[in-house]
């Protein structure tokens, strides 16, 4: 379908231009023109022009060149996949119904939140094995269990991390600004504040003597 085709429907279903617009119950995010080519080949529908008071698809067709117009969407649940915490206002649906989507909106949460923790726990443990191959590459293998100790008793995913200041790099010839990831970001601050240590057993403590694993060995 045409974009002139698009607005044109949108405006005899609703000319106030007020009603809220969706795709299978989802709220449009937002809209962009891509190469037709780009995440994927555009599939047309071929419809026989004749056909205007019945069904009129009578084939389709795969696009390569030219340009797309994308709408993306975004569901709830790909909104509290990227924010557990995020407000949802369930007013206007039924009371008896109402705790079904509750519940399943919670279960989306604590996946996010599950997936979350994971994410970090295993770059911390990449982080540790890096620091523990640092001091006895034969033994580096067995910092595993200490590093998830440490970081269940002191650490979590939404700790601060540390600002590193963005470079300039020559790409492509071009000299560009590279900023760093939040990952490269997360372990210059446990460069800062932690230690990875061998005292017959591994252990991480942080440089505060705050806090201390004592040597764990698997």
């Amino acid at each position: 379908m045409k974009t002139k085709e698009l607005i044109k429907q949108l405006q005899e279903c609703d000319p106030s231009g007020e009603i809220e617009v969706c795709v299978s119950n989802v709220d449009i995010h937002y809209v962009t023109t891509e190469p037709a080519y780009y995440d994927g080949k555009l599939q047309l529908l071929v419809r026989d022009p004749a056909l205007t008071d019945c069904y009129d698809v009578i084939g389709g067709k795969y696009m390569t060149t030219g340009s797309k117009v994308v709408i993306t969407l975004m569901s709830i649940t790909d909104v509290l996949w990227d924010d557990p915490d995020a407000t949802i206002d369930y007013s206007d649906i039924p009371e008896h119904s109402r705790a079904r989507y509750e519940e399943s909106d919670n279960k989306t949460r604590q996946a996010s939140r599950d997936v979350t923790l994971k994410v970090s726990m295993e770059a911390f443990a990449r982080w540790v094995k890096k620091k523990a191959d640092e001091l006895r590459p034969d033994n580096s293998d067995r910092c595993k269990s200490a590093a998830n100790y440490f970081y269940e008793k002191n650490l979590h995913p939404d700790d601060p991390i540390k600002d590193i200041p963005p470079k300039q790099e020559k790409l492509g010839g071009q000299m560009c600004t590279v900023y760093p990831s939040i990952r490269e970001r997360e372990e210059a601050m446990w460069d800062d504040t932690l230690e990875v240590y061998w005292c017959g057993g591994w252990g991480i403590r942080k440089k505060d003597g705050s806090s201390d694993s004592g040597e764990y060995l698997d």
